[in-house]
């Protein structure tokens, strides 16, 4: 288990782009712990997140003496990456004296809650869940019991389903699958058949895989939809499985991957089979990104993790001066981006990977 500190208050931005990634491992809530400022990718991100949300430039109120902390799983991956760093930056943006980072690397529930019983005890002003896990629920509940507001983030989630948590901002599955659907559809040129694959099923992923389905039915009737397959997130049997698929099904020009790794994967089928598919999948990674520029695979879902993280803190941020959030509910939008959109997400994983190696 990992739970890393960040201190917010003076890092300029020059500095910020150089250093804007992952964190530096310290323990908070003790005697030894090691504070360390945090960078920012906000110059570098500014373009990409202006067409998906806005955040505060400025805090609601004096937060130099306040806490956040960001609680979820799978710390290392890149797409929990992009979602930490929005939260780091938009934190710093606001002036927290603190925003940590408390996540193992593993998507181990039983240790994220470890960590945010943690933080219970040591104390916090707001919290972040990325990600959230029905097994949290009575911790989460005594965040709320305690007066210390918790937003999630990217899971959309019924009021009232997770007592304490007083909003969530996130994107809609929907919409970026009828998205998807629109420009893969007209790319095949309204006929041949198009696939589905998933990491696994669930709410999410099916709700992308059903919305493509439907908008694909409303307006290309001549494409046929192949039922979802399980690609799993092991990405050489991942790959082996959309081969198979592919070589079963010859006509298949268009796709999509409702999991984040998904455009990889394909990218990998394509080099095996020579194939060419018309294929769109989620999250602005270097590596997915690198699969669009090289014309592998047609695009991506701008997922707005970094976005909806800086949202989820600034709505903890107003919550903390007084300010209860304006709804419960907060859908931003996920455009498709192609080769031609790409530069400005770059731009942010340029600017995360440049802080890695500053910390090597």
């Amino acid at each position: 288990m990992v739970q890393e500190t960040k201190s917010v208050k003076s890092w300029g931005k020059l500095f910020a782009l150089m250093c804007a990634s992952l964190l530096i491992v310290a323990a908070c809530s003790s005697s030894s712990e090691e504070a360390t400022d945090t960078g920012s990718t906000e110059d570098a991100g500014e373009t990409a997140a202006a067409a998906v949300y806005t955040p505060l430039s400025e805090p609601p109120c004096d937060l130099s003496e306040k806490k956040i902390h960001f609680l979820s799983v799978l710390k290392g991956h890149p797409t929990l990456r992009l979602w930490q760093q929005g939260f780091l930056d938009q934190a710093n943006a606001l002036g927290f004296a603190e925003a940590t980072i408390a996540s193992p690397d593993e998507a181990d529930w039983t240790k994220a809650i470890a960590l945010g019983e943690g933080i219970l005890a040591t104390g916090t002003d707001g919290l972040v869940l990325g990600f959230v896990d029905p097994s949290q629920k009575d911790l989460i509940k005594r965040f709320g019991d305690a007066g210390i507001p918790a937003v999630i983030g990217h899971v959309q989630a019924a009021e009232g389903e997770y007592p304490g948590v007083i909003a969530y901002a996130a994107f809609s599955p929907a919409e970026w699958g009828a998205a998807a659907a629109e420009v893969i559809g007209e790319k095949m040129g309204g006929t041949g058949t198009a696939a589905i694959t998933q990491g696994g099923f669930n709410a999410v992923e099916d709700g992308v895989a059903a919305a493509f389905t439907a908008k694909m039915n409303e307006l290309y009737p001549d494409i046929k939809v192949l039922p979802a397959v399980e690609e799993g997130f092991d990405l050489p049997s991942s790959i082996s499985k959309i081969v198979a698929l592919l070589t079963a099904n010859p006509d298949v020009t268009g796709a999509i991957s409702t999991t984040g790794a998904g455009p990889v994967a394909w990218a990998g089928a394509v080099d095996e089979t020579g194939r060419q598919v018309n294929m769109i999948g989620p999250d602005m990674t270097r590596p997915n990104m690198d699969a669009v520029r090289d014309g592998k695979i047609l695009g991506l879902a701008a997922q707005p993790g970094y976005e909806e993280h800086q949202m989820a803190v600034d709505i903890v941020a107003n919550a903390i001066c007084g300010n209860a959030p304006a709804q419960f509910a907060n859908d931003l939008p996920t455009p498709i981006i192609l080769n031609d959109g790409l530069a400005p997400y770059y731009a942010v994983v340029d600017a995360i990977d440049a802080r890695v190696e500053s910390e090597e």
